[in-house]
């Protein structure tokens, strides 16, 4: 039987070489006599004939599938180049694409006589998204078009003196500060899959370090010394973009850019100190005076947008302590809270800053002052100027819930500071805290608020551990203070208004965390408040997740995270393991 099947095997290998051969000499031959196979892709390269493809189209995204003829105008020199035309036409990007051909992925690299495709063969083409490619590099277009202008005219532009209106006009035509605003438009006001999918194309593409050259050179200009307003509305739109960008899923490279990048957020950040009530706005001689309500609204969004980035960025945790640490972006954020300047729409992100540096407990220590402390609830306790209102909801409810978002933020705030542990609370101001959480509580409607909060996008991160991990910190101490009693029932409505959808359900199992939720209850004193709100939070859960008794494994996990060591060490593979090993040499010992 082995001889047979090497015998099979030998004659195929034979064959196979004699259909090269064949194709060769039929290469040859069109070659010397001007005839040939007019599918062969070589002829019809040399021909400079168009090529067609019908392209098995497979979506792992969404599970659809679907066929169409491609037509590409010049036969592809390769894989990698056919994948560029197929991005063209049918906005796939090149990194997202996985073709094949019969069985066999096709490689970058090789050509596609490699495969003996033929003129009208199948292929298959497996991707995750689509992208909008020709506005995304045509964003890029734009941008670099703007560099290069703004790198060129550096002399111009920084020479402090009044400019002509023909050059105000060669700014305005070489920014294209309208179509770089039209462009990021169309590319985010998109479903957020199509959003993401955008601006993932860009990161891709080279557009970090685009945007980030582009910045740098703004940020060479004097607020005071800037000759064109278009020059701050680029800022402003380059922050905007910064802000997009990273909230997409950055690569690991990538990511670690923007350590050096938090350098030009904080340059845009600090464009004008915020120290009094409000933003005074320096003289510019080189505008205008009429124009000084534009001027103050631009820089307005641009201290706004430089917010946005830091939303971003605080949550993650390399940057988050080089944050904190920053004496002077603290200080500005505190200003931005109390400046009248800045309207309640723009305080909640400023508040979402400060509570994603404090999942880091490193940074407590810089959180935990009185004049920090001291402000957000000054701010939070101030009625909204400017609520946001809704056409179907009563207009004193929106102003209401709109002022509770702040509230919302600030008591989250002073949770993380208070349930971790990880720095001294201020005594003096540990009675007005409890204060402002229990009067929060108390007039909170809670399904009201999470309509409100998806309503206005509230800037929640979608993040359920740390939640879940400050309920368990605070459960190993044997005493509870009222202050913490309070902040733990904050906690839990926290982690149910974030299960309140579906995406966070399956965040919830994703995660893993699913028993330590069904456990929580049974370490939370029937004392409490936070107590039966932890077994509401299990029949909401279980009204739509099929609850099953914990595992023997996480019921210990989240004994020990209880009573001695916290969620995220119990989780550790090797906590159990070694609480095992210590349990059996005692009982060995003592037999």
């Amino acid at each position: 039987m082995g001889n047979a099947k090497a015998k099979e095997v030998m004659n195929s290998t034979v064959a196979d070489r004699n259909d090269g051969e064949e194709c060769n000499e039929a290469r040859d031959d069109h070659g010397r006599n001007g005839e040939g196979d007019d599918n062969c892709l070589t002829c019809l390269s040399e021909q400079s004939k168009t090529i067609s493809f019908n392209v098995l189209l497979l979506c792992t995204g969404t599970t659809t599938k679907s066929s169409r003829m491609f037509t590409v105008r010049k036969v592809p020199e390769s894989v990698a180049a056919l994948k560029l035309a197929i991005q063209e036409e049918l906005h796939v990007p090149v990194y997202d694409q996985k073709l094949s051909f019969g069985s066999t992925v096709m490689a970058d690299v090789e050509s596609l006589d490699f495969y003996r495709l033929k003129d009208g063969d199948q292929i298959t083409l497996e991707y995750t998204t689509t992208v909008d490619v020709e506005c995304a590099l045509h964003l890029m277009s734009l941008l670099r078009n703007a560099l290069e202008f703004v790198k060129n005219a550096q002399s111009q532009l920084a020479s402090g003196r009044i400019i002509s209106p023909e050059f105000s006009k060669q700014i305005s035509d070489m920014l294209h500060v309208e179509g770089i605003i039209q462009c990021y438009d169309q590319l985010g006001t998109a479903d957020d899959k199509l959003a993401l999918a955008n601006f993932t194309f860009i990161l891709n593409n080279g557009g970090l370090d685009l945007i980030t050259s582009l910045h740098s050179l703004l940020l060479k200009q004097a607020w005071d010394q800037i000759c064109h307003l278009d020059l701050q509305h680029l800022e402003r739109q380059v922050l905007l973009l910064v802000k997009a960008l990273y909230s997409s899923v950055l690569p690991y490279h990538l990511r670690s850019k923007l350590i050096n990048y938090l350098n030009n957020i904080f340059g845009s950040f600090l464009r004008v100190p915020i120290s009094s009530e409000k933003i005074a706005i320096p003289h510019n001689p080189n505008l205008p005076a009429s124009t000084r309500p534009q001027q103050l609204q631009v820089l307005i969004e641009v201290i706004w947008g430089a917010v946005l980035c830091l939303v971003s960025i605080s949550k993650d945790e390399q940057h988050q302590v080089q944050i904190v640490e920053n004496e002077k972006v603290m200080k500005q954020l505190i200003g931005f809270l109390n400046s009248s300047s800045i309207s309640t729409l723009g305080r909640p992100p400023a508040l979402c800053c400060l509570e994603n540096l404090l999942y880091n407990p490193y940074t407590h220590k810089h959180l935990s002052n009185v004049d920090l402390i001291g402000a957000i609830m000054k701010v939070a306790e101030r009625p909204s100027s400017q609520p946001v209102i809704f056409e179907d909801m009563d207009p004193a409810l929106c102003s209401k819930l709109d002022s509770d978002v702040g509230k919302y933020f600030v008591v989250m705030i002073i949770s993380h500071l208070a349930l971790t542990k990880a720095a001294l609370l201020p005594k003096q101001l540990i009675p007005q805290m409890e204060f402002f959480v229990n009067r929060f509580l108390s007039s909170l409607d809670f399904s009201l608020f999470c309509i409100w909060m998806r309503k206005v996008n509230g800037f929640i991160w979608h993040d359920l551990f740390t939640p879940l991990r400050l309920a368990y910190s605070q459960l190993r101490y044997s005493s509870i203070c009222r202050i913490d009693s309070l902040c733990l029932e904050a906690v839990i409505i926290h982690i149910q208004m974030l299960l309140n959808s579906y995406d966070e359900r399956q965040i919830l199992i994703k995660q893993g965390l699913l028993d330590y939720l069904i456990c929580l209850p049974w370490h939370i004193s029937e004392g409490l408040e936070a107590h039966k709100r932890a077994k509401l939070l299990l029949e909401m859960v279980g009204c739509n997740i099929p609850l099953q008794p914990p595992s023997l494994n996480n019921i210990v996990r989240a004994k020990l995270a209880a009573m001695w060591c916290g969620l995220e060490e119990a989780m550790s593979s090797q906590l159990v393991s070694f609480c095992l090993d210590t349990a059996i040499r005692q009982h060995t010992t003592t037999v």
